[in-house]
């Protein structure tokens, strides 16, 4: 009887490498990977700078919101998620450039 109210937790792997064995599907990916200490691009997390876009290569996620006024409906053909919208429903694969975040989070002049 328990079990019905608890949250049911799935593996979160970021360019093909298991990151978190357990998310929260209470959690978006954004949340479960800065909990994780992944260096992940980021800015406004809620859904309007796109800093976040990331790939979906495999699993089931929730839009939280709809990104199409973010996203081009190419890149939303190409499987490109938010992640701070995203809540896995799944154990999720996702592909996302590391390397965006140093530049998302330097000062802008």
């Amino acid at each position: 009887m328990l079990s019905m109210f608890t949250a049911k937790a799935v593996s979160l792997t970021i360019n093909d490498a298991l990151v978190v064995e357990q998310a929260s599907v209470k959690h978006t990916i954004l949340t479960s990977a800065l909990a994780a200490n992944i260096a992940f691009p980021h800015h406004c997390q809620v859904g309007s700078c796109g800093a976040c876009r990331c790939q979906l290569v495999s699993g089931e996620v929730k839009q939280l919101t709809d990104s199409a006024y973010v996203l081009s409906a190419k890149a939303i053909a190409q499987g490109m998620i938010l992640a701070c919208q995203s809540m896995p429903i799944s154990a999720v694969n996702i592909k996302v450039n590391l390397l965006q975040c140093q530049l998302a989070d330097e000062p802008q002049e």
